[in-house]
């Protein structure tokens, strides 16, 4: 089988890439939509939702309130001896 050359690895290299940003595209990007309601265009702004966001801030809440935990523990433990 021939070795593949520069140009083709490139394209298969872009043709993986565009794979990847097609999968990833279930969030829809901000735009402007509009709907008639009672005759008049009114805008509707579809925003984004980072599926992550409310996780991720869980997580660092937990974990920055672990840490002053520790903290007021081992101070607590300072004084004691």
């Amino acid at each position: 089988m021939p070795k593949k050359t520069k140009k083709e690895k490139l394209l298969a290299m872009y043709h993986r890439k565009l794979r990847l940003l097609e999968d990833r595209e279930v969030v829809v990007p901000v735009s402007t939509l509009t709907s008639v309601f009672n005759n008049k265009t009114i805008p509707v702004i579809i925003q984004p939702v980072n599926q992550y966001f409310f996780s991720d801030l869980k997580k660092s809440l937990l974990l920055i309130v672990l840490i002053i935990g520790v903290e007021v523990g081992l101070y607590f433990a300072k004084l004691i001896k």
